[in-house]
């Protein structure tokens, strides 16, 4: 067996097991698995055709393959322009597609020249590895802020950029990136090749190294593809553990561990720190008149408004029912009396359409700031305490467990 055919070989042995990792998450429900699974199975059959070169005719052995091995490229990349949330160009890939098949046709059958069959198939491959690449480095996920809810998965399979560790986006368009530049060398290389030779010459040794070179394109890509995958994966397991599915704010336990984190280090630096507790008035009366489907749509929309209503560094937990908690970083009594009124006059104004009724609702709430010694649940305990007084002073008020930055 030659080296070249030990090349191919392995390599169909390695696409064949990463096809079945692939395969195997084809079920987790994101966008662009189903393409690179397909691109896996494509190249694997055409990577056998390679493989039985002079015991097939060239038709299968040069055309076909190359043709497969040309489209499974075409479904990585359109696989992952799906996972980052883009549409795949397809009639661009599928122009491309066309060409090689006809570059191929003409270079075998009608002047036959290896070189220019490698050219053509160069020119192809190093555009999709590059577009692939840049694909994935205007896709890497955003840096994600400590304690801050993740956005829950898709409900559906559309196209939204997918989110994870940074790291196995960085590489995987990394090494898309230099198999673009491989293709790129090995095409240039090629024409010169043509250039120098004569008829029926062999084709130059340094062909063997990009062979394996582009042999180990689909399998690379595809590890990092499925690194990707099961980045998304675990941040979207994070996602349902530690967010409130209904109103998508951060679950009480992913709250509470998140403000003893804060407040641990506001012990340590000893900056500032305020808890915000806030509660819907009187929210029974609407489930009682509206229904509970009713009641929902208003603590969504109410979550909605703490979200509008806090500053950037502030973290916001549903702690049950039409309880909500705000942790405010940095903020004194005053701070947090000023944001609490804004929240006030906020969910006031702002009535929840059902149906043809306007559900006018309001909220109160109490905030402590920390002391020294304060834990989380000392710290809740004076908020909740400012929060009650709210309550049987009227509702629709804020109070502070400070007597002098009360205020309605």
């Amino acid at each position: 067996m030659s080296g070249a055919t030990a090349m191919l070989v392995i390599t169909t042995a390695l696409g064949g097991i990463m096809l079945a990792i692939v395969w195997s998450l084809r079920r987790c429900g994101l966008p662009g698995v189903r393409e690179w699974w397909q691109a896996n199975l494509t190249m694997t059959a055409s990577m056998m055709l390679f493989s039985l070169r002079g015991t097939i005719p060239d038709l299968l052995a040069v055309v076909v393959a190359n043709t497969g091995l040309a489209f499974s490229l075409a479904l990585y990349h359109a696989g992952t322009a799906r996972f980052c949330g883009r549409t795949p160009p397809w009639r661009t890939l599928l122009t491309g597609i066309a060409g090689v098949v006809a570059g191929i046709v003409y270079w075998r059958y009608m002047h036959d020249d290896a070189n220019i069959r490698v050219v053509v198939v160069s020119v192809f491959h190093a555009g999709v590895c590059f577009a692939t690449g840049i694909v994935l480095l205007r896709g890497v996920p955003a840096r994600t802020v400590p304690g801050a809810a993740a956005p829950l998965p898709p409900r559906s399979d559309r196209a939204v950029p997918m989110g994870g560790p940074r790291a196995p986006w960085v590489a995987t368009a990394t090494f898309a990136l230099l198999f673009g530049i491989g293709h790129t060398l090995r095409g240039i290389l090629s024409a010169l090749a043509s250039l120098d030779a004569t008829p029926g010459a062999p084709m130059p040794g340094f062909h063997i190294i990009f062979l394996a070179l582009g042999a180990l394109v689909m399998p690379i890509l595809s590890m990092g593809a499925v690194l990707m995958i099961h980045g998304a994966i675990v941040q979207r397991l994070e996602a349902i553990a530690n967010t409130d599915f209904l109103t998508g704010v951060l679950s009480r336990k992913a709250f509470e561990d998140m403000a003893a984190r804060a407040i641990g280090r506001a012990a340590n630096s000893g900056t500032a720190v305020a808890l915000l507790i806030v509660d819907v008035d009187r929210f029974k009366m609407v489930n009682d008149t509206w229904g509970h489907a009713a009641g929902d749509a208003v603590l969504t929309a109410f979550a909605q408004t703490l979200t509008g209503s806090v500053r950037p560094g502030d973290r916001i937990g549903r702690l049950g029912g039409e309880e909500f908690a705000v942790l405010l970083p940095g903020a004194t009594g005053a701070d947090a009396q000023r944001i609490a009124e804004r929240i006030r006059a906020a969910a006031a104004a702002a009535p929840v359409h059902w149906g043809k009724a306007a559900i006018a609702y309001t909220v109160s709430g109490g905030h402590a700031t920390w002391r020294h010694g304060d834990t989380l649940a000392t710290l809740a305990e004076r908020a909740d305490a400012a929060l009650y007084l709210a309550k049987v002073s009227g509702r629709n008020r804020v109070h502070s467990a400070e007597p002098a930055e009360t205020g309605a």
